[in-house]
């Protein structure tokens, strides 16, 4: 796979199902900026809610990750996510991470989450997408206007 760089814009955003599974397609092209010659601007690939994506799906990220570097496209990816989530509830997958509060988020990852998100939008929106695109618009509007 061709890496992505994400210095003048955003990866996919987190609503993006890829294989029937919300925030799939954020993570893997977090993973393809994290390849030779892409750009990461700070998003961190195998860390933050990636964690719990790969909780939920039960997919290891640095295995996700080596199929990324070996594929072809991107049909490669989705296909080998499709069969290691066959047997799991995407529904219901999708319905925790849409309806993710952050004051759900761990102690251990409470100091990063702070550290990486202005006070402003984490007092403001409490669901984790509606943050994330928030932050995403932040970050990445001069870029777009």
């Amino acid at each position: 796979m061709k890496p992505l760089s994400f210095a003048v814009a955003p990866p996919r955003g987190p609503r993006v199902a890829l294989a029937s599974i919300v925030y799939s397609a954020r993570v893997i092209d977090k993973l393809r900026a994290a390849l030779p010659g892409g750009e990461l601007n700070g998003f961190l690939p195998f860390d933050g809610f990636s964690l719990l994506w790969a909780h939920y799906t039960q997919i290891d990220l640095y295995e996700l990750f080596d199929v990324i570097v070996s594929a072809e496209d991107e049909d490669e990816i989705i296909a080998w996510i499709s069969t290691r989530t066959q047997s799991i509830d995407t529904a219901k997958i999708n319905t925790k991470m849409v309806n993710f509060s952050t004051d759900r988020i761990s102690d251990e990852m409470r100091a990063q989450f702070d550290a990486i998100y202005p006070r402003e939008l984490r007092e403001r929106l409490t669901n984790l997408f509606d943050l994330l695109e928030a932050d995403d618009q932040r970050l990445y509007s001069k870029h777009t206007n």
